[in-house]
């Protein structure tokens, strides 16, 4: 049975207290369709004067889902910080992309946290839905709009999709669902990592700027 976080400890700890912006990487499509990359991430971690990596503290506490486990990220003094009390080792821009691409490559969605009474992101985890507290509250107990923003949402076309469901089996946010009548799309529930566009074998998925 999987481990879960009580509603008790996230609202105490985690929701209020930080933001969480979807990341989406590496994603080209065609059309109306943007190309998305890694520079929004890459911008972060080269204005950090400090970046540590660690094992994900999450997965390590829940233990639903393993491999990789170097993709959190803290940056400046929450780098200082993580070093100083973690043993978090500290990594070059280059180093961190690369855990980044290992991470995305894997089905976790990347998060840019910023805590409360900060303006800066200090900390960048790849995140999953089954262990994660922040993606766990969303989709638990229904608080996606306090936690996540993002700048993009997926878009579906129905008359190219086969319905095979890969695309369900890798949405973090529940956001398509297989039904008696086919494949169904929640945009509502969306925050535009890119994993369904990444898996999508029959390009019946893009990614749009969210209005």
């Amino acid at each position: 049975m999987n481990k879960d976080w009580s509603r008790q400890e996230l609202e105490k700890n985690y929701i209020g207290k930080m933001k969480a912006v979807t990341i989406a990487v590496n994603q080209k499509f065609s059309g109306v369709h943007r190309i998305l990359d890694m520079s929004e991430l890459r911008e972060l971690l080269e204005n950090a004067e400090i970046i540590a990596q660690e094992e994900c503290y999450c997965r390590k506490r829940m233990g639903n889902c393993i491999e990789p486990m170097d993709g959190c990220l803290s940056l400046d003094e929450d780098a200082k910080e993580a070093i100083e009390k973690d043993n978090a080792k500290r990594i070059s821009v280059d180093e961190a992309i690369q855990a980044m691409h290992r991470t995305y490559d894997a089905g976790f969605v990347h998060m840019a946290y910023t805590d409360e009474g900060k303006d800066k992101v200090g900390i960048i985890c790849s995140c999953c839905s089954c262990c994660c507290h922040s993606l766990s509250a969303a989709l638990r107990f229904g608080y996606p709009e306090h936690v996540f923003s993002s700048e993009f949402v997926s878009t579906h076309n129905s008359d190219d999709c086969n319905d095979c469901g890969i695309c369900v089996e890798r949405c973090q946010f529940g956001a398509r669902e297989i039904t008696a009548d086919g494949l169904v799309y929640y945009k509502d529930k969306c925050f535009g990592c890119g994993l369904c566009l990444k898996y999508c074998t029959e390009g019946a998925i893009g990614m749009v700027e969210r209005v």
